[in-house]
């Protein structure tokens, strides 16, 4: 019985989707606040980030968010910080994206958008965000 559970806790330790955070690829900028990355896995996953939001790329402003974001990530490698959600090892919204933050050489992406002006605090996922960051928004 002893050998069953230190069976389970190891697979679930050497798992690629057990912890939140993970390393990827950015593929794809969707609009200035949805990127599409390859995990390490070569999985394609859509990331949401968390705490803010952009003009859609066909309204006023939005062509501008997405560029920024598309000169700054295009095909960098990054971090992606989301929080694990119910059965989830990161916590998906309701287009069944990823939301989570994204980091590139320790600069938080998602506050840069904020600081260039290319984006705004949305406090609809206020309450996943860590306070800190909602101190810093």
């Amino acid at each position: 019985m002893h050998l069953k559970r230190l069976l389970i806790v190891i697979l679930f330790l050497l798992s690629p989707y057990s912890f939140a955070d993970f390393n990827a690829k950015v593929v794809n900028i969707v609009d200035g606040d949805t990127i599409d990355v390859l995990d390490g896995y070569n999985q394609k996953l859509r990331i949401r980030l968390l705490g803010i939001d952009t003009p859609e790329r066909k309204q006023q402003f939005g062509y501008e968010s997405y560029f920024y974001l598309n000169k700054i990530l295009h095909g960098k490698s990054v971090v992606i910080i989301s929080s694990p959600d119910k059965d989830k090892p990161y916590t998906l919204g309701y287009f069944k994206r990823v939301i989570g933050k994204v980091v590139l050489n320790d600069v938080d992406i998602n506050l840069e958008m904020i600081k260039k002006g290319m984006a705004w605090h949305f406090i609809k996922y206020k309450k996943k965000q860590p306070k800190y960051d909602n101190n810093r928004n």
